[in-house]
């Protein structure tokens, strides 16, 4: 019969899933993928139109497929507030700005001839710091690699975000102590660790942010007008990625305002115990140290307090907790093919990421020397590019909501933008003039834009259930800015013979290749691949019974939220 076909008009596009369980003969061969997803005629070769309307509802449809654990659970004004303030610890670079110039003052003392002895080795003092950079970032690539996976199932999520943050608490206060050039090892030790915590920590901050949207009142709203019929997909999606890309700013704008604030603070700290001897510098910057510890307590602590732990993927019937990490990543890989839109902004990522951390990197350690590791400086100058980056937000961001531009428009300006600073240090190989070799080049020289939208374009392109998976991914291949980059830049350096400027043309081509990668991106395509990557999932490890309880279960809690 007619009515048992799978169509539009009896279709649930949110659940993608037929009202009737019979179906008609014709379609027996046809893949479940396609006819959940496939809800609009034509191919791949269609109207632009048709194409976006696919999408859409593939992002609606991708929410809903996988079994979760527990009631939707709508987010809170207090929950949206604090992860806002939450940002300024990764914002304001709680052990990486004064931590990183307390460790590399240390190094410099103990070893005035920038000559470090260490493993064995003889190394310029920048080509070790960077070499510890590159073994911080590899025991992130396993750390994240093993914990991913498995933070998609069940509700226990959150905690990983409250153990490295607290483990970064101790390695901040315990930078307090270490004041002498003989400890140049242990301040090593505690930016290593306390970096793995933070950077840990920011990894799964990022994949919280898409779950707050998406449980935001309007959007359960909008969702259930999607579901009545009084809206069409197209409507709820562009409400979606425009939330996702309005809170990721906001927490931008947040933490740039309180990096204005509290480095204007720290200004006159650091001017208060002056650094004019190499004592008073190191004393300096533990004071510092402690000063940013505490600030690193009052901004995360109470997003903590009222966090709720929602509901994550249910475990697979007969599939243990321990063995669904390793099935989630082989089920992933097996359809790498088919997230090719995904894995397309993967290597975007990878390359522009590898310019944007690595000529932070390079710079920082040019600027230190430059202003004579100096903390009144580099606090100001934190002030000033977090003043001009909070500032730079906000004008994207009124621009976002007059025009409506999409996620992908706004990180590819920020990714072009990420080439300008690179080609100006690169100049700095062929002059002494100018190329970072200058206080006020530093004062000038900031970035714009990227951070804007390089992680909402992450959940554009990622299946939404699987977020902490592909977000540790992505954070992954992100932070080998901290493992490639560094080592590749060492050994450029070493060969230029010191000359530290010789590493932004690496820099420069790698952001032209992730600029070229990230033009190709289809954010619909990648919507519609999710689905089917999803749907593909659900048939392989969740049984029918599941499957059905999930869905008629979050269908009852989204009408209720």
């Amino acid at each position: 019969m007619a009515e048992s076909k799978t169509s539009p008009e009896n279709t649930d596009p949110i659940a993608g899933s037929v009202t009737e369980p019979a179906r008609d003969v014709s379609n027996t061969e046809k893949q479940p993928a396609d006819e959940h997803v496939e809800d609009v005629p034509s191919s791949d070769d269609g109207s632009s139109q048709n194409l976006h309307k696919k999408g859409a509802l593939g992002f609606i449809q991708q929410q809903h497929i996988i079994p979760t654990t527990g009631a939707v659970m709508p987010t809170g004004k207090w929950e949206y507030i604090f992860f806002c303030i939450y940002y300024f610890s990764n914002n304001g670079a709680p052990i990486g700005g004064n931590g990183g110039a307390l460790r590399q003052a240390l190094t410099s003392q103990q070893f005035p001839d920038k000559i470090v002895h260490w493993g064995g080795q003889h190394l310029n003092l920048n080509s070790f710091l960077l070499d510890i950079t590159g073994i911080l970032f590899a025991a992130q690539l396993v750390t994240l690699l093993t914990v991913g996976p498995y933070a998609d199932y069940g509700n226990w999520r959150p905690w990983i975000m409250i153990i490295a943050q607290s483990i970064l608490y101790i390695c901040q206060f315990a930078m307090c102590g270490i004041n002498k050039p003989g400890q140049w090892q242990a301040a090593q030790a505690l930016y290593v660790v306390g970096s793995l915590a933070a950077n840990i920590a920011t990894a799964f901050y990022t994949a919280t942010f898409p779950s707050l949207v998406h449980n935001l009142p309007k959007v359960l709203k909008s969702e259930q007008e999607v579901r009545d019929g009084v809206k069409s997909p197209e409507e709820h999606a562009e409400l979606d990625s425009y939330e996702r890309s309005k809170l990721y700013n906001l927490c931008n704008i947040t933490g740039s305002a309180l990096v204005v604030v509290f480095y204007a603070i720290a200004v006159g700290i650091s001017a208060g115990v002056g650094f004019d001897t190499p004592q008073k510098l190191i004393r300096s910057y533990n004071v510092l140290m402690g000063y940013f510890g505490a600030l690193t307590v009052i901004c995360t602590v109470p997003f903590f307090l009222v966090q709720k732990h929602r509901p994550g993927q249910q475990l697979p019937e007969g599939t243990s907790f321990w063995s669904v990490g390793f099935k989630q990543i082989w089920s992933a890989m097996k359809s790498a093919k088919e997230l090719r839109q995904c894995l397309l902004y993967l290597l975007a990522f990878f390359m522009l990421q590898e310019t944007f951390g690595t000529y932070f990197n390079i710079t920082g350690i040019l600027q230190n020397e430059v202003i004579n590791y100096s903390p009144l400086k580099l606090n100001a100058m934190s002030l000033v590019a977090d003043l001009s980056g909070g500032s730079g937000t906000v004008f994207v961001l009124l621009l976002q909501k007059k025009f409506r531009f999409s996620v992908k428009a706004g990180v590819f300006y920020g990714a072009c933008m990420t080439l300008v600073p690179s080609l100006w240090g690169g100049i700095g190989l062929f002059t002494d003039k100018i190329g970072f070799k200058n206080v006020w080049e530093f004062w000038l020289a900031q970035t714009a834009a990227w951070g804007s939208y390089q992680i909402t374009m992450i959940s554009e392109v990622v299946p939404a259930p699987k977020s902490f998976l592909f977000f540790a991914l992505f954070n992954c291949v992100g932070k080998t800015s901290g493992f490639i980059g560094p080592f590749i830049s060492s050994a450029i350096i070493e060969r230029a013979h010191g000359k530290t400027n010789a590493a932004y043309w690496f820099l420069f081509a790698m952001g032209s290749v992730g600029c070229l990668a990230l033009w190709f991106v289809d954010t619909d395509k990648a919507k519609r691949d999710n689905a089917r990557y999803l749907e593909r999932e659900a048939a392989e490890y969740y049984s029918e019974r599941q499957k059905k309880e999930a869905r008629d279960e979050k269908v009852e809690h989204v009408t209720t939220a």
